[in-house]
């Protein structure tokens, strides 16, 4: 009876320990050292890792781009790793998307940089300005492959500006169109970041353009269009989605089915699309599956 009249009068039982609110601290872990996860369940958020960090998780993909674009190293981290580390420090580990492909921290990264290697292997053999003279040809052929490389691993940029919001534990949003991720985190010192994501965001691919010139340099848009006037408007109607007036962009078919590809061969890859494994559970679909 006294435990009812403690109860229905506010005052804690005295055997009762007194706990702290699960909620009080954003960046606590769910679960607490016992193991015993706390409800409602806490976003642990995403940590801070520095872009070496982030660039040796991807050694492996990093290493077959250099191979499949066939030059010595000093060419390689001019042309495509200079790029390549831009785009990890605008990204970071941001995911692509909430819960479909490439949703794990990274997702966003390790995609465009899988979408470029694969459109980069498929200009092996493509003929680039067919009314062209041969020369005149394997002059831009160079800045074609290095267009459809930068086409591809750009080419999901704008979910960065219409997916999704970045902020901080105290709540101060990441300006996306101002500067790249990495150098906000380290400017905010903080050790993790949190996402809100958009509902229903429209598929604005116009948007990536923005984001462009903080992976593009100047300097290399000035070498794409050396001797030519057809490269760079390609490469920016791709990634763009914007179709060109009365011509046919090679770029875009390119870009597109990597990206059918690469999206593909991830959802198939996902443990998810099954539910999470059980103990004695079969292994029969995983291994039709491979």
């Amino acid at each position: 009876m006294r435990a009812l009249r403690n109860f229905f009068s506010g005052q804690r039982p005295a055997s009762a320990p007194r706990t702290e609110n699960a909620r009080a601290n954003p960046t606590s872990s769910a679960a607490d050292a016992t193991g015993v996860f706390a409800y409602p369940p806490v976003d642990p958020g995403i940590p801070v890792r520095s872009i070496d960090d982030v660039l040796a998780a991807q050694d492996d993909l990093i290493r077959r781009i250099k191979l499949s674009y066939g030059s010595d190293r000093n060419t390689f981290n001019a042309d495509l790793f200079s790029l390549i580390r831009r785009y990890a420090e605008y990204v970071h580990l941001l995911p692509a998307t909430p819960d479909n492909h490439f949703s794990l921290p990274g997702g966003l990264l390790r995609m465009g940089l899988e979408i470029a290697f694969y459109a980069l292997q498929a200009t092996d053999g493509q003929i680039f300005s067919g009314r062209s003279t041969i020369s005149h040809r394997r002059q831009l052929e160079p800045r074609w492959r290095h267009a459809t490389f930068i086409a591809g691993l750009c080419s999901e940029l704008h979910r960065t500006l219409s997916h999704v919001i970045v902020i901080d534990a105290k709540g101060n949003e990441w300006p996306a169109y101002l500067g790249p991720l990495n150098d906000w985190l380290h400017a905010q010192r903080t050790s993790r970041f949190f996402l809100r994501w958009i509902p229903h965001a429209q598929e604005t691919r116009s948007l990536g353009v923005f984001a462009l010139p903080q992976i593009v340099a100047p300097e290399t848009l000035d070498y794409l269009a050396q001797g030519n006037s057809v490269v760079v408007p390609h490469m920016m109607a791709c990634v763009s989605g914007m179709p060109i007036y009365r011509e046919h962009n090679i770029l875009e078919d390119l870009v597109r089915r990597a990206a059918a590809l690469v999206i593909d061969r991830d959802l198939q890859s996902s443990a998810e699309r099954y539910g999470k494994p059980r103990l004695g559970s079969h292994l029969e679909r995983y291994l039709v599956d491979a």
